[in-house]
């Protein structure tokens, strides 16, 4: 049994679910269809999915009911099909799905509702729009860093900045904030598509190097090996929103 949230997470959650749910749903059927399903007419429906129509937690819950056939998991894996990823610092789901942000922020506020922290520690891509998220809804702090990359032999510059990013010749960089103090403190690492591992494992590092304690680290989606791996070396519980 899911353990209550405490007040507006909890409006938060249950609006992201549904948002979520609403998503996945009408990637595979007609809004009539589904609008017949929640016995509410296409009008209130298109409302609500563009964020138009108040919904109460109440209401919230009662429709995420009625929705609960739909596989939000299936769904996001065909999205990332649909969207990949042209560089390592890019990740085209969340701008090309938007509303897929909802189902990783539900699962996100559930992953770390039983966690004990005050900061949340990420860098700029998809994970920063997550991270950011979470930080609203939970009332943490966001401490986020920022991606570059050198070429051999060449100049740096910002991961934005083309193509190039992506080469073997180049050596990815990512700059925290160097003032920050962490002594004392709980943090959350939360990355976006993860393959490899490295940018979680920096993260971590800053986090301890800057005398704070890694509580757990959040991924949108990866592979169970990267979980397991992660878990072995960071020595600290890893979720995978999406196992890929």
């Amino acid at each position: 049994m899911r353990r209550p949230l405490a007040g507006k997470v909890e409006e938060v959650y249950l609006l992201s679910k549904l948002m979520c749910k609403l998503y996945a749903a009408s990637r595979r059927d007609t809004l009539t269809n589904i609008s017949r399903r929640l016995g509410v007419s296409v009008q209130e429906l298109s409302r609500i999915m563009r964020n138009k129509e108040p919904v109460s937690a109440r209401r919230a819950a009662d429709l995420v009911s009625r929705l609960a056939y739909v596989d939000e998991d299936a769904e996001l894996r065909r999205s990332i099909r649909e969207a990949p990823l042209p560089f390592p610092h890019l990740n085209n789901l969340t701008s090309r799905y938007p509303l897929s942000l909802y189902c990783f922020l539900y699962k996100a506020i559930d992953a770390v509702k039983d966690l004990e922290f005050g900061y949340i520690v990420t860098v700029e891509g998809a994970g920063l729009v997550l991270a950011t998220l979470m930080a609203v809804a939970l009332g943490k702090r966001l401490v986020y860093g920022v991606k570059a990359a050198k070429v051999a032999g060449g100049r740096s510059f910002t991961a934005g900045q083309g193509p190039a990013y992506s080469l073997d010749a180049t050596r990815r960089i990512v700059s925290f904030p160097s003032a920050l103090d962490l002594r004392g403190e709980r943090a959350v690492v939360v990355d976006g598509v993860v393959w490899t591992g490295a940018t979680v494992k920096s993260m971590s590092r800053y986090v301890v190097k800057k005398g704070g304690v890694v509580e757990a680290a959040v991924l949108m989606a990866t592979t169970r090996e990267v979980v397991e791996k992660l878990e072995r070396e960071l020595e600290c519980p890893v979720r995978a929103l999406l196992t890929l």
